[in-house]
């Protein structure tokens, strides 16, 4: 007697995915090729191949931007869901599993040895895997893509960035409140959840 059929997941390309999501959070081809290694041409074609096996367009393409469409609006927060959770389930039974760590720029006014910081607050005697930190306080490194987030004592304004104001752990030159700036596409990522929620006061 045959047993049940098998079960097949009806999946669009998971590269194009991923390329869409990246590119959907950040509304640049450019920031998700930089947040993926690859080149802006692959993350493009790639999402090219995702409309073509979904047939529906995911995207507006502007001269300098992207403008999400109805369709794309509706997938992204479940494909980034998804992702997610994805993550989350790999953790549990691979701890060993590399991450990409969020670059931290952090003022010489709040600490000239970052990674010492990061490593103090974490309790352990490194930096955790998912940051690196660097002692600057130019905004430019942030625009110019050499970090992913900056934490400074001034409080802007940050135009066109997400920026939130954070009540700093012990430690930070005695400073108790710092800007803690981001492009907005890496605001929800979980390596930056994770950086924010280590430099706060408990």
């Amino acid at each position: 007697m045959l047993g049940p059929a098998p079960m097949s997941y009806r999946l669009p390309p998971l590269n194009g995915l991923r390329a869409f999501e990246a590119a959907g959070r950040h509304l640049s081809f450019k920031a998700a090729a930089t947040e993926l290694s690859v080149t802006p041409g692959a993350v493009s074609q790639q999402v090219k191949h995702l409309e073509q096996a979904l047939g529906v367009p995911l995207f507006q393409r502007l001269h300098r931007s992207l403008i999400l469409t109805a369709q794309g609006e509706a997938l992204l927060p479940e494909v980034a869901d998804a992702f997610e959770r994805l993550s989350e389930a790999s953790d549990t039974v691979a701890k060993a599993l590399k991450t990409k760590p969020l670059r931290l720029g952090i003022s010489p006014a709040l600490s000239d040895e970052p990674n010492h910081l990061l490593a103090r607050l974490a309790g352990t005697k490194r930096p955790p895997d998912y940051v690196r930190a660097v002692a600057t306080d130019d905004v430019a490194d942030l625009l110019a893509g050499r970090l992913d987030a900056l934490l400074r004592p001034g409080p802007g304004p940050y135009p066109g960035l997400h920026a939130e104001v954070l009540a700093l752990a012990p430690g930070f030159g005695g400073h108790k409140k710092a800007s803690l700036v981001v492009w907005p596409g890496l605001a929800r990522c979980r390596e930056f959840t994770r950086a924010r929620a280590l430099l706060v006061k408990g």
